[in-house]
């Protein structure tokens, strides 16, 4: 499909993971392309400060990738939003459990060679790229984790990788709560990613009148592809007449 260019009233809503980053063996061994920031340094100016990292990393993660004055971020699926006037909201209730959680992921670990446990603020995953032949066993071991909380922790499905989070956060809950204040509210929100917890975002986009433009079916799954276009858009939205911003 041939993607239209970014008007200059959109708010732009960027998974990472899978999105502007390649997927690396490990969450910790993944290269930013060094152009990356200063791209979406100027793709955030031109829109007029209406830009947000949406990913389920840790917000530290986020903010040491993306050193960008400013930034507005969402991190853990939105159970920490930093927004734009630099608050950090947070949501950590309903996960009392979480320390006997990952005191038996660590007892269990070693029955999935390969597999190893991410902890984050606020949740958990365990990754299992580099041990594929045990996701079933892993999803089974981490719903049985979780009964204990039914209504308060949810486990998510992702890429290679089975999350802890708590229930009622998601990408969706951070494009409505962005469209709320300024600089985003009024705009026209895209939202860009690669997983299934993107769909969340991009369906909320659609319920402002934007859209999602997914990974796999639009950039050809390549991160590449979609770092590539943002730079162009970059270039095509500095040229932008003021008259038309």
């Amino acid at each position: 499909m041939t993607i239209p260019d970014l008007p200059p009233d959109t708010a732009l809503f960027l998974d990472l993971d899978g999105t502007l980053l390649d997927i690396a063996p490990r969450h910790d061994l993944v290269w930013v392309a060094p152009e990356l920031p200063e791209v979406l340094t100027s793709l955030r100016t031109s829109l007029g400060g209406a830009l947000a990292i949406v990913s389920g990393r840790p917000l530290h993660d986020i903010v040491s990738f993306m050193p960008i004055d400013g930034l507005c971020a969402a991190a853990e699926h939105g159970a920490r939003i930093l927004l734009p006037d630099g608050v950090i909201e947070e949501d950590t209730g309903g996960l009392i459990w979480r320390d006997d959680w990952i005191a038996r992921i660590k007892a269990a670990l070693p029955r999935w060679p390969g597999a190893f446990l991410e902890e984050k603020t606020v949740g958990l995953v365990i990754h299992f790229r580099q041990a594929p032949v045990y996701a079933a066993e892993i999803e089974a071991f981490m719903r049985a984790l979780i009964v204990q909380a039914e209504g308060e922790a949810e486990l998510l499905p992702a890429l290679m990788a089975f999350e802890i989070r708590r229930r009622g956060v998601g990408k969706g809950h951070v494009v409505r709560r962005l469209m709320r204040v300024s600089p985003f509210q009024g705009r026209i929100p895209i939202f860009i990613g690669d997983d299934v917890t993107d769909e969340e975002g991009m369906e909320a986009a659609e319920e402002f009148g934007g859209y999602g433009l997914h990974v796999a079916r639009v950039f050809g799954g390549e991160p590449a592809q979609v770092r590539a276009w943002l730079a162009a858009q970059a270039v095509h939205l500095r040229a932008v007449p003021p008259s038309e911003g």
